[in-house]
């Protein structure tokens, strides 16, 4: 599925890759011809206009060059880190509607478990929670949960053993 804010011919990350390929490219080629001009050159003096125009001017094409292929990396960087932030988005919402339907729908005589504790089912510190996990007063015990202090679940308690 193509942006539609981009057309499928111009992508401005593929060509700034290729642009500053290009532009190293004739970095490396102004240094070579600014070092052949002074190589073929016996005095000093003439030597250095080939060594400034073709080793400054090459030298900074190719940090050009270079900044535009990291920009380029960057951006393809954040195409796939967008993409797989979408990916653990749907993810999620997949993972929500499968907890919803892992809920019982009669939760008549069970307990919500939280990492300490157990409440009922309708306590507010568990209210809104898609993590939740239900179990019998029983395995409450068992499993060594304490009774909730804001919803108090002991009284609906009636025959479970519950430290």
């Amino acid at each position: 599925m193509t942006n539609p804010q981009q057309s499928p011919r111009y992508s401005p990350g593929r060509l700034g890759g290729r642009l500053g390929l290009g532009i190293v490219a004739l970095g490396f080629l102004a240094i070579g011809l600014g070092y052949n001009g002074a190589a073929s050159t016996i005095a000093l003096p003439a030597q250095l206009p080939y060594l400034v125009s073709g080793g400054m001017i090459g030298l900074s094409l190719v940090i050009l060059g270079g900044a535009l292929l990291i920009v380029q990396a960057g951006r393809e960087d954040r195409q796939r880190l967008e993409a797989l932030l979408l990916q653990l988005v749907e993810a999620g919402a997949t993972t929500a509607a499968a907890a919803a339907a892992v809920t019982p729908s009669n939760v008549e005589g069970l307990f919500a478990a939280g990492s300490a504790s157990f409440h009922r089912p309708d306590c507010r510190l568990v209210e809104g929670r898609e993590d939740v996990n239900y179990l019998t007063g029983a395995e409450a015990g068992i499993n060594g949960l304490k009774a909730c202090r804001v919803c108090q679940p002991l009284g609906a308690l009636s025959n479970a053993a519950v430290r």
